[in-house]
């Protein structure tokens, strides 16, 4: 009996010192090079080390066999060190640095009753609801290189708050095959909204391969603390190098324990996001393309005044750019004018309600060259169109009854590489604008109404238009319009047109027009069937308008292209 109990205790005692304290741990002198399949208590004693940093998960015994969760863990420590390359490898360098660091004496704590390390946290265990957040999405069309948003977690803290501290992503690159993602990849950073909270430079050896033939990348000391009951969304980006080809990209958590977190009482809780994953295409910088077109609202001709002495700036040109597949930064915009009567000055090219750049007219020509430092001067590659503007001054001396016109010839364009390219696209021309020294200047008011008028039998009688119309003098007062002013137009579907027989016009207030004052004109035209030879579709428009201002008295039939009703009514015979 007393040697059974005598062989107990003595076994008892053996085995209380298999699993020594991390803190005896820290005080071993580590003489040789670890690596995969290495064996003894010096392996015991560093795998007790790096679970005391918070590398090696807690969960598991340190068994005294180096094998892969070993290797993993002792990367990360490198990593945090910045020692290189991070391989997991146990050799002179980072020997050096455990040794040192386990010549510091440690205090052992009591669980549940230490004071936290972590600003922001308590001496209570918490945990982590962990799901993909929502942004940044997948994204097949990348086109930047800096900072690009490629991954994010959602964590929401329970029980007590939680600071995020390590995070392993896999990283996938493919192009025919899997590739190093060092040969992409030039950075990577994890924010906190917009603070950054780790910035790790890229080689070819920051990231692991393991024996799948996974590459990994472990970020430590990110310090992100979730308070409790609070949701918080941490997000990886990656710079990337210039590339020759196409890259796709999928980021996801590396394996089971792909998240190590901590709370107050200093307790290290593992999490798998490995099944949350974005997968992102990196296009090559340099193939954007850039069109020309005519401008959604197509501008019409109007008529503008000038005074003999001051400058006047009229809008001579509207056109669209529309740029695909990558960014577009203009060069050079080709513009010619023509005129009767004085030649504008010059013309001005506006990106909204941005100057871009102003160009003097020489024989009829007009070049807006190195744009490339302008403002304004880029168009986004998002397969949307920017409208352009171009102005014309004209001199206050310009000839009364001038006009003009401005096309955009050609674009000039450096894609995202530094190349030169012409953009497609026909050249876009304008509609003539006008300036008088005395003018009306009519503005439709409303949209014109058609309406006939038919017997019991159903078959038209007579239809009628209603235009509403706004009147502006000019430099001089515009006499009073009367209906014989306004020359009125039924049309069918096959283009022939018929005057209206009647027409009448009602302005408010009723007398001439002062200048720079404005009136309502509305005007009422009517047509008998017995006029009309066919039956069908019929439209009005206005065809032209004889007005007085000053001295000028002048038949305008231009810049009446939207004077007309929208559909057409059916004429019965």
């Amino acid at each position: 009996m007393k040697k059974f109990f005598s062989f107990a205790l003595v076994l008892a005692l053996a085995f209380s010192f298999v699993a020594p304290a991390a803190t005896d741990a820290q005080a071993m002198t580590y003489t040789r090079n670890l690596t995969v399949g290495a064996r003894g208590a010096d392996v015991t004693s560093l795998q007790m080390f790096l679970q005391s940093k918070g590398f090696f998960p807690a969960s598991q015994a340190a068994t005294g066999f180096f094998g892969p969760l070993t290797r993993t863990a002792l990367a990360a420590y490198q990593t945090s060190k910045n020692i290189a390359p991070a391989a997991g490898f146990f050799g002179p360098i980072t020997r050096a640095a455990v040794n040192a660091e386990g010549t510091t004496p440690t205090t052992p704590t009591t669980p549940g009753t230490s004071t936290p390390t972590t600003p922001g946290l308590t001496g209570v265990e918490g945990t982590l609801d962990t799901r993909l957040a929502t942004t940044p999405s997948d994204n097949s069309n990348v086109r930047t290189q800096t900072d690009v948003p490629v991954y994010g977690v959602e964590f929401r803290a329970r029980i007590a708050p939680v600071a995020v501290q390590t995070l392993d992503l896999k990283v996938v690159v493919s192009n025919n095959g899997s590739e190093n993602p060092g040969t992409l990849i030039n950075t990577i950073k994890v924010w906190d909204g917009s603070t950054v909270l780790a910035t790790v430079p890229v080689s070819l050896s920051t990231f692991i391969r393991d024996s799948n033939q996974n590459y990994y990348v472990r970020i430590s000391g990110l310090n992100f603390v979730i308070p409790q009951d609070t949701t918080k969304v941490l997000t990886v980006s990656f710079s990337t190098n210039s590339i020759d080809t196409d890259r796709t990209v999928t980021v996801s958590g590396y394996n089971t324990a792909s998240v190590r977190a901590v709370s107050g009482n200093g307790i290290s809780s593992f999490y798998d996001i490995s099944t949350f994953s974005r997968q992102h295409t990196f296009k090559k910088p340099g193939s954007s393309t850039l069109t020309l077109s005519a401008a959604g609202n197509t501008l019409r001709a109007q008529n503008t005044r000038v005074n003999g002495t001051d400058e006047v700036m009229v809008t001579v040109a509207t056109f669209n750019l529309k740029s695909q597949t990558g960014e577009s930064k203009l060069l050079t915009v080709n513009a010619s004018t023509t005129a009767s009567g004085t030649m504008p000055t010059r013309l001005g090219l506006y990106n909204g309600s941005t100057l871009v750049k102003e160009a003097t007219i020489s024989g009829g020509s007009a070049i807006f060259n190195n744009l490339d430092t302008a403002a304004g001067n880029k168009i986004p590659g998002n397969d949307t169109p920017v409208t352009f503007t171009v102005k014309a001054t004209y001199p206050g001396t310009t000839a009364n009854g001038s006009f003009s016109s401005t096309t955009i010839q050609s674009v000039v364009y450096e894609t995202p590489n530094g190349a030169s390219a012409t953009a497609t696209g026909s050249a876009v021309t304008n509609a003539n604008q006008y300036v008088y020294t005395q003018a009306a200047n009519y503005t439709i008011a409303g949209t014109p109404v058609i309406s006939v008028v038919s017997d019991q039998s159903g078959k038209t009688t007579s239809a009628s238009v209603t235009f509403n119309l706004k009147v502006q003098a000019l430099g001089g007062n515009v006499t009073l319009p009367v209906g014989s002013n306004f020359d009125i137009r039924f049309a069918t579907n096959t283009v022939a047109t018929y005057a209206a027989q009647s027409v009448s016009a009602t302005v408010v207030p009723n007398n001439n027009i002062g200048d720079g004052s404005t009136a309502d004109v509305t005007v009422t035209a009517s047509i008998a069937s017995t006029t009309l030879p066919i039956a069908g579709l019929y439209t009005a428009f206005l065809n032209s308008i004889s007005w007085t201002a000053g001295t000028n008295s002048v038949t305008q039939a231009y810049g009446l292209d939207d004077f007309k009703t929208p559909s057409a009514l059916n004429f019965v015979k």
